[in-house]
């Protein structure tokens, strides 16, 4: 299987099937997605929001067109390993969680040492670096990098996108049409302020086709158990949607009764918040003992 690197200049602001792919690659091979964090510094520097434009803080690297996808199928994206290199905490008057508790911006770059993001001289977290933002390309239309998430991926801020994690993701074109961008250095569950620390650096991932596979919506394998995202206009349907999605996998996939499905799901599935870019919910799924 091949191996291929890419350049954070070779990005995209959207998911869209008209741009054309920066790297075809065959079913088994690895590239190496890299991403930067110039809007990042453009901020530090004193320039507005509005002045860098929205769409630069979550440019995407890609796309990839995978040659046999086509709608139908499914992506396997194994996750080997997210590097970052620098970091930044920003805090926006009226954005996210509490933009309500600030009447200024403020940048901080995080300096990285020894395993640590280092907020202050007496402040510090491990590094736990993830992916934030990752899908292909939909069906019509555009799909933003910011916000909605999508049934194809996007924006979606999951916590468990690192290292040892394997995503599957719904074809919705021909060719796929892969990209990957806005890696974190460490991130909160769900994302609570709608920033994490905010990096930049590199991730590989290994991607593979999986014909046939057809799938509503992404899926996540987590160590021995499986995650079945579910997304809609409010939670509470999301929330439904991501249940139903593992009730299905128990029967269908699993071989469970509906009544042992049932039973097994009110003993030991759990649900819990992806990102904050649209309602998301996620079923965990154990493996059956």
């Amino acid at each position: 299987m091949a191996t291929y690197s890419l350049k954070k200049e070779q990005r995209a602001f959207s998911f869209d099937r008209s741009i054309p792919p920066v790297l075809e690659i065959d079913s088994g091979d690895t590239v190496t997605f890299e991403t930067g964090d110039a809007a990042y510094e453009r901020l530090a520097n004193g320039e507005t929001v509005e002045a860098i434009g929205l769409e630069n803080f979550n440019a995407v690297t890609g796309p990839v067109r995978v040659r046999g996808a086509e709608p139908g199928d499914a992506l396997k994206i194994e996750v080997l390993e997210v590097q970052v290199r620098r970091a930044w905490s920003v805090w926006l008057p009226g954005f996210g969680g509490l933009g309500n508790r600030t009447k200024e911006m403020h940048v901080r770059m995080i300096p990285l040492k020894d395993g640590r993001a280092h907020m202050s001289d007496t402040l510090s977290v491990p590094v736990r670096t993830m992916i934030g933002c990752i899908g292909v390309a939909p069906a019509e239309g555009k799909g933003s990098t910011f916000m909605p998430a999508y049934p194809f991926g996007g924006n979606m801020d999951l916590r468990e996108m690192e290292a040892g994690t394997t995503l599957y993701l719904p074809v919705q074109v021909s060719g796929a049409l892969l990209a990957m961008g806005d890696l974190h250095a460490a991130m909160g569950t769900a994302e609570p302020t709608w920033v994490s620390l905010e990096a930049a650096g590199q991730a590989t991932l290994r991607i593979s086709l999986e014909k046939g596979m057809k799938l509503n919506y992404p899926r996540l394998r987590v160590g021995t158990a499986t995650y079945c995202l579910g997304m809609a206009d409010t939670l509470e349907a999301a929330h439904q949607i991501a249940l139903d999605e593992a009730f299905d996998l128990l029967i269908h996939e699993k071989g469970l009764s509906a009544f042992d499905a049932y039973a097994y799901a009110s003993a030991a599935v759990g649900m819990v918040f992806g990102g904050p870019a649209t309602k998301l919910v996620m079923a965990i799924v154990p493996d059956l003992e």
